[in-house]
């Protein structure tokens, strides 16, 4: 539960982590001091967000999450992978949003059910629309929801 904190809440810090979004952010004034969550042996360290291109392909990485964005016509070809690098099923709850950075934004949830250990769940879905006005050719990414919840069993 506090790995799944931790994600959601970083996610939330790197929505803006595209294109040099992240040498922008002010610098913080405050002390450095771990959290429960930090200084707990379980808990991994926040992945850094980084964000390249393949082509007209845009990519996000982020720890366990890798995201695909293609222009097409019609919309945005997103496509996402999960890794679960848990010791039991994991579901994956994933929001993200495309958006041009002048306006035009759209996103889906992702549902990713009961991934095995060691595998990599994957699903995609076109994102927006040209009713929404012009597909954007450089699309940022912006993960808004990374929820992992793992089986008990």
């Amino acid at each position: 539960m506090i790995r799944a904190l931790c994600l959601t809440a970083a996610c939330v810090l790197a929505a803006g982590c595209t294109d040099g979004a992240a040498d922008k952010a002010p610098a913080s004034r405050r002390p450095v001091t771990p959290s429960a969550a930090q200084s707990s042996p379980q808990a991994r360290p926040s992945p850094v967000p980084s964000v390249h291109s393949e082509g007209r392909t845009r990519v996000l990485v982020y720890g366990d999450l890798i995201v695909r964005a293609t222009p097409e016509s019609s919309g945005v070809r997103t496509e996402i992978e999960v890794a679960n690098t848990n010791n039991r099923d994991a579901t994956y709850s994933v929001r993200i949003s495309i958006a041009d950075g002048e306006g035009w934004t759209a996103y889906n949830r992702f549902w990713l059910q009961d991934v095995p250990p060691g595998k990599t769940g994957r699903d995609d879905a076109l994102i927006g629309s040209k009713d929404m006005g012009p597909v954007p050719q450089v699309p940022k990414i912006y993960v808004d929801e990374f929820t992992p919840l793992v089986d008990r069993k």
